[in-house]
């Protein structure tokens, strides 16, 4: 019986603690605006640390809003792979980024295409 318990707690502390996890990383997700800083493709990198009108939004309701330089991209994320993939659907195309890092301040995530690694960086 004590083994049960035992176990039961820890199950129950592994929940609050993951579901504290994902909530910790959606909130500093959903918390704002965050400024894209650069993109690199391949060993190329084009910075916007000066450009005022490239960001991306991500909403509570799933939903973003992405403008780079005055192109404007609308679609819908997910996180998902305990929090490791960053998933975009936009227009019926998928994209999924693995995310780098993430905290309230930064966050980096990169996807791989054929050959090509893409990376965008973003800051508060």
């Amino acid at each position: 019986m004590k083994k049960a318990l035992a176990f039961f707690v820890f199950a129950v502390g592994f929940t609050i603690a993951s579901y504290a996890q994902e909530s910790s990383d959606q909130s500093f997700l959903t918390s704002g605006k965050w400024k894209i800083e650069s993109l690199k493709i391949g060993e190329e990198k084009e910075s916007f640390a000066d450009c005022n009108n490239s960001w991306l939004v991500f909403q509570e309701n799933g939903s973003y809003k992405m403008m780079m330089r005055k192109n404007e991209k609308l679609g819908q994320w997910t996180l998902e792979n305990n929090e490791t993939v960053l998933k975009f659907e936009n227009q019926g195309a998928i994209d999924n980024f693995k995310i780098l890092k993430l905290t309230d301040k930064e966050l980096l995530f990169s996807a791989t295409d054929q050959d090509v690694v893409y990376t965008m960086t973003l800051k508060k």
